[in-house]
């Protein structure tokens, strides 16, 4: 099984006004960092082919794509249709202060020299009641679930999935999973300086810009 690269990169621009993020990729160093009970939905309650745009799937967490309306899928979230300008992408949108959230990316594959699958990297964007923004890009394994989660200083306002490309210009049709959220964390957050060491410490790379909208 291949692991999931995450690459993360911080701006210096502005970061004492902007939110402060830590990036996790695995659920028991994301649990152990919110220190308390967090929420989660994994859709194993709705029957197949619901359409769950607009719905709250946890309280105050909606999902949106722009490849047509989200459905139940094998217990996952996924929606199904043409890309629009050349992106697919689904978005859950927080209408609640959490400053804590996670997902898993499932169905995403990159297997060298089989067109189907993805050629690119896929982009996962967090934005902060702030204005600010985080992006994470991600390289799959071999549709292994891939997940991700995030602590930050201010209330999440959405999230973004961008999915890879395929070499034959279809959709990667990958969905969400296991989405989770939590109120409030019991650990603080390190110090902006302090980031990159953090990040290192869990195999993430420098690499994508976070930028203040």
């Amino acid at each position: 099984m291949r692991r999931a690269l995450l690459a993360l990169a911080l701006s210096a621009v502005g970061l004492a006004q902007a939110a402060t993020v830590s990036v996790y990729a695995s659920l028991a160093a994301w649990q152990a960092a919110v220190g308390g009970p967090d929420q989660a939905q994994d859709f194993s309650g709705y029957a197949p082919s619901t359409n769950l745009t607009g719905v709250a799937v946890l309280p105050g967490v909606t999902l949106t794509s722009n490849l047509g309306p989200v459905q139940t899928f094998a217990q996952t979230a996924m929606a199904f249709g043409p890309r629009a300008n050349g992106n697919a992408y689904y978005e859950a949108h927080y209408a609640l202060p959490f400053l804590a959230a996670a997902l898993d990316i499932t169905g995403f594959e990159a297997i060298p020299g089989v067109p189907s699958t993805a050629i690119d990297q896929g982009l996962l964007s967090f934005l902060f009641s702030d204005g600010t923004t985080q992006d994470i890009a991600i390289s799959g394994g071999s549709g292994v679930p891939i997940f991700v989660g995030v602590i930050s200083s201010s209330a999440i306002a959405s999230l973004r999935w961008t999915e890879a490309h395929e070499g034959n210009g279809g959709n990667e049709e990958s969905g969400l999973d296991n989405l989770r959220v939590a109120l409030r964390t019991s650990n603080p957050l390190p110090l902006p300086g302090s980031l990159p060491l953090a990040l290192l410490a869990l195999g993430l790379t420098p690499l994508v810009r976070r930028q203040r909208g």
